[in-house]
């Protein structure tokens, strides 16, 4: 914690993360993207502005251990309080915890972390009583038909954001009665006071659903790449594997298992995109468990233990060097067997066939070798069993 703020703190900002996180699946606010909490990143535009003194951090009862751990780690002063039943209710005892002496707030929500610098700084320079940011509203509104249907028209609404800036004397009587709302500023709206806009951002998102991890990622989740690679010398008499298809041939591959070399490549492109250890790590090729394993099979263990990491696949990009037998006749079967594995479409997965051109070990039909790339997305992992 610094020991260079004021006396006297006039300005802080309450981050709001309380929520149960129904349609996310579990609690936002401690949900790691980009390698930290979401609720440090809402909070980092506050820690860096002049304008702000300190901060409260508003979260579950369960959570209030981890955000303390947060708050000791940061460089301005910052309340950790556990919230309410609802947001309302959990705004309403961040501003209890407020230093008697601060006169102005800044309310926003832990599950937007992508707010930026200067919009903060935009609302804090607004000389009333009440900022807002707002952005207009492009889509056509229609009523639900159970409340008598039809559309409505857009002209004169708005989306709202957070951050919400507010005189705190006025956001307590605002809140007083308990009222319920879906923002601070519709409150203040209900109590006659008067609301200042500023301009919002689109990059100012929030997050609802898992989906919209990938929204803050541009649509593609924080994308890694791995690259995998496999070979296996060749012999008579031997089923030749390839993609989990068995290819009519008078050699087939050596191997512990079915030494099946495009599902090793990509086991590998996989694992190595998560961070994760090889496959010999996780399928020892002296274990017994594992002799004559159907890769397919293989694969779809470290499918998901890469789920199970925070991570899916997005596509896979494979590249066979064989001199034969040739694989067209089976690319496709070969293809719709990797996609259905991976938990991919059937363009998720591309798979290339090439010669040797008669060079080398290959050439000269003594072993096939593969080349994989993968890339995983980052994704919202499995919602923990409430006995967890």
């Amino acid at each position: 914690m610094a020991t260079d703020f004021r006396r006297n703190p006039e300005t802080y900002a309450l981050i709001v993360g309380a929520g149960s996180g129904v349609r996310f699946g579990r609690s936002k606010a401690f949900y790691v993207w980009r390698g930290e909490p979401l609720i440090s990143s809402a909070a980092r535009p506050f820690l860096r502005s002049r304008e702000v003194d300190g901060l409260v951090l508003v979260v579950r009862a369960e959570d209030v251990a981890q955000a303390e751990a947060l708050a000791r780690a940061m460089p301005k002063p910052t309340i950790v309080v556990a919230g309410g039943a609802t947001r309302s209710a959990s705004v309403r005892e961040g501003l209890a915890a407020l230093p008697a002496s601060v006169r102005r707030v800044a309310v926003h929500d832990a599950a937007r972390p992508t707010v930026s610098q200067a919009l903060v700084e935009r609302l804090l320079s607004v000389p009333g009583a009440c900022a807002i940011p707002r952005l207009p509203l492009h889509d056509a509104l229609h009523r639900d038909p159970a409340l008598g249907g039809g559309a409505v028209p857009r002209e004169g609404i708005w989306r709202v954001q957070t951050p919400q800036v507010f005189d705190r004397d006025l956001l307590v009587r605002a809140h007083q009665g308990d009222p319920e709302a879906a923002d601070d500023g519709e409150l203040v709206l209900r109590l006659g006071g008067q609301v200042f806009y500023v301009e919002g951002e689109e990059g100012n998102l929030k997050v609802t659903t898992p989906e919209d991890i990938m929204r803050l990622d541009g649509g593609l989740g924080a994308l890694r790449i791995g690259h995998g690679f496999d070979v296996h010398r060749l012999a008579l008499g031997l089923p030749l594997m390839l993609a989990g298809v068995e290819i009519p041939s008078p050699h087939g591959a050596i191997g512990h298992s079915d030494a099946d070399v495009i599902c090793h490549a990509l086991m590998d492109a996989i694992l190595g995109a998560a961070g994760l250890p090889d496959i010999g790590h996780f399928f020892p090729p002296g274990d017994p468990q594992f002799a004559g394993a159907n890769s397919l099979d293989l694969l779809r263990q470290v499918v998901e233990k890469v789920r199970e990491v925070g991570y899916r696949v997005g596509n896979a990009d494979c590249t066979l060097v064989l001199e034969s037998p040739k694989v067209a006749p089976y690319r496709e079967r070969m293809q719709a067997a990797l996609a259905e594995t991976l938990g991919v479409a059937a363009h998720g997965v591309s798979l290339k066939a090439t010669t040797a051109e008669g060079l080398g070990f290959i050439g000269s039909g003594e072993g096939v070798a593969a080349w994989a790339v993968a890339t995983l997305i980052d994704w919202h992992p499995p919602s923990p069993s409430p006995d967890a």
